[in-house]
């Protein structure tokens, strides 16, 4: 006699499940938007992915994985493995996080090399209707942060970029074939802590040229226009400004690491109790 094995299914019943209705947007409806929106809303998207999907992501996860690597080795079983399985989502949401910043994606991304495609356009179109040497020397500027910001060149960003194709974003079976820097057996904080400060330090160089252009000035000052109100007075919204990128960066880690630590005070607090330790923050290299 044989026994069929019941069918996989939802916990869901199909009664329940909401149809989406409509259709997404094509690519090319999505960048025509995007595009839409200036060079200004673009520079200032991916100055906040910089620091919240980014900075503080990264140092979230490399604060709390090791404790947590640690309180899953002492706990076997359903436990043991429920721990684990939230520090490679960390992970993931940290390999993720920076490499936003460096997608090259036209348009498309809120990342720094779609800032500078915005910013070059305008140049562009600003020299086309006069030409200006105050314009030339922005254009050689952005192409010097472009190259420093290539991740083609630059073997930290290379890394990231690997990562999140291989393992944390696209998650693809190449890395039972291509294990190229040992990415298929660990990861490497102190590589990718490098990539994101070149990144920070990249913005910080954008926000030193644009006092240096009287034209990058103006595209700035679109992120927050000046709004007249009914009774006559004018409001400006704050943002977080270009040249803050290098000192919100840092607050940024310290709000991270602060919570972190409050996250995995529980696990800490189990561990002890247990006779172990969880003195293990800043371990380069945590195993996948």
């Amino acid at each position: 006699m044989t026994m069929k094995l019941s069918d996989f299914a939802s916990e869901f019943d199909p009664s329940d499940v909401p149809t989406a209705l409509g259709t997404p947007m094509e690519n090319a409806a999505v960048a025509t938007q995007i595009a839409a929106k200036g060079a200004a809303f673009r520079v200032q998207e991916s100055l906040m992915n910089l620091l919240v999907t980014a900075v503080y992501s990264f140092y979230f996860a490399k604060r709390a994985c090791p404790a947590l690597d640690e309180f899953a080795t002492g706990n076997a079983g359903h436990l043991g493995m429920g721990v684990r399985e939230v520090r490679n989502s960390l992970l993931k949401g940290a390999v993720i996080g920076v490499a936003t910043t460096i997608d090259v994606t036209s348009g498309r991304t809120r990342s720094l090399p779609d800032a500078l495609n915005a910013l070059e356009t305008d140049l562009h179109n600003l020299k086309s209707q006069q030409p200006d040497d105050e314009i030339d020397a922005a254009l050689e500027l952005l192409t010097y942060i472009r190259r420093q910001t290539n991740a083609n060149e630059v073997g930290s960003l290379k890394y990231v970029r690997h990562l999140r194709n291989k393992w944390a974003g696209h998650s693809s079976l190449d890395l039972t074939v291509d294990g190229w820097a040992s990415a298929d057996r660990s990861i490497d904080f102190r590589i990718i802590e490098d990539a994101l400060a070149r990144m920070v330090s990249a913005f910080q160089d954008l926000s030193v040229l644009v006092p240096m252009s009287e034209d990058l000035m103006d595209i700035e000052a679109q992120v927050t226009p000046p709004r007249k109100q009914p009774d006559g007075t004018v409001a400006v919204e704050m943002n977080a400004a270009w040249s803050g990128a290098s000192s919100l960066a840092q607050a940024m880690r310290y709000s991270a690491q602060q919570a972190a630590d409050a996250f995995i005070e529980l696990f800490r607090e189990e561990s002890r109790s247990r006779g172990a330790t969880t003195d293990t923050v800043g371990q380069p290299a945590p195993k996948i």
